[in-house]
Order: C-alpha cells, then sequence, then structure tokens
C-alpha cells in the first residue's frame, strides 16, 4: 500500500495533535487540582500575612503543612484510583517528584540560614522565585510548557512586587498575581483541557 508525502503528513499531524491533546488530559488531571490547591494557599496565606503580620509564621507554616497534606493525599489518591496512566515507571516519577519537592525546601532553608534575608519581604521573594525556579526546570524536562511560562509569569509578579510595589502592598500585590496566577492556571486547564 502506498500514500502519497500529503497523506503521510496528515498522519504525523493527527498524531501530534492527539499526543498534545493526550498530554493535556494528563496534566489537567494531575496538575490542575494541585494548582487550584497552592494558588489558594498562596492567595490566603499573603491576605492573612497583610493584615496579621505578627502571625506571619504561624499563617505560612499551618497553610503550608495543610497544603503539604493535601498535596500527598492527592497524589496518592491520583495512584491508586484516578490515575490515568498506572505503571511503575509512573510511580517512579512520582517518588522522583516527591523527593525533588521535599529536597528543594531543604536546600532553600540552607541557602536562607547562608544568606540571612534582611526582612521578610525579601525572604518571601527568594521563596517563591525559587519554588518558580522549580516550576520552570519541571516544565523544560517535562515539556509541560504551561508550567514554564507559569513560572516565569509568577517570577516576574515576583520581582515587580519585591522592587516597585511599597513594603505595605507587597503582600497585596502578591496574593492576586501570584496566588492568582496559579489558581487560574489551575482552574483554565480544569476547565479547558479536559
Amino acid at each position: 500500500m502506498d500514500i502519497s508525502k500529503r497523506e503521510a503528513k496528515d498522519s504525523l499531524n493527527q498524531i501530534e495533535t492527539a499526543t498534545a491533546q493526550t498530554r493535556k488530559s494528563i496534566a489537567s488531571n494531575y496538575d490542575s487540582p494541585l494548582l487550584i490547591l497552592w494558588g489558594l494557599i498562596w492567595f490566603t496565606g499573603f491576605i492573612l500575612t497583610h493584615f496579621f503580620l505578627p502571625w506571619v509564621w504561624l499563617i505560612w507554616m499551618g497553610l503550608c503543612g495543610i497544603g503539604t497534606a493535601v498535596t500527598l493525599l492527592v497524589g496518592w489518591w491520583q495512584f491508586h484510583t484516578g490515575s490515568p496512566v498506572k505503571t511503575p515507571a509512573a510511580e517512579k516519577i512520582g517518588w522522583r517528584i516527591f523527593w525533588f519537592w521535599t529536597l528543594l525546601f531543604v536546600y532553600m532553608f540552607i541557602w536562607l540560614s547562608i544568606l540571612k534575608p534582611r526582612h521578610g519581604i525579601q525572604m518571601n521573594a527568594f521563596m517563591c522565585t525559587a519554588i518558580m525556579f522549580a516550576y520552570v526546570v519541571t516544565g523544560l524536562w517535562s515539556k509541560s510548557f504551561y508550567m514554564l511560562w507559569l513560572g516565569l509569569a509568577v517570577t516576574g509578579f515576583t520581582l515587580i512586587g519585591f522592587y516597585f510595589i511599597p513594603p505595605s502592598y507587597y503582600c497585596l500585590w502578591m496574593a492576586p498575581t501570584a496566588g492568582g496566577a496559579l489558581f487560574a492556571m489551575g482552574l483554565y486547564m480544569r476547565l479547558r483541557w479536559r
């Protein structure tokens, strides 16, 4: 059976389209609930920090503790009940992602002890950009370019807030830009990529 170059090209285009749709569907299943969750956590954390600054440590440790527990629960649930891809390789990747994020936070605290930020906004901007760097790297490694662009966008918002927004409004800036960007991307994926 002979096929023309045009037919072969059309077939390859259909395969590429199907592959892209499959990637989006998997990303929507895995990433959208976590982006929505962490977007809400960041939004809430920044708003509460603005109004209750003396409680900043408790606010963020409480919210991040809840977020981490829910993230682990969602990951476990997705793999055991709702995962579209169940393979030994998927389980290994799940553990690698877990250890990547765990070690990132260990290193962030090491770097903070070395750098000794002068104030809370400097520490927060460092942590936000370090986390977004992880998004950028994840996006590059996995060809999940939405993670790349999301990481770059939130990094940009953080730098604008750090350098150009008065310190008394930094948290009010970060709530809708950083938290809102995470939430909006997760919601967009949930509604449009299914």
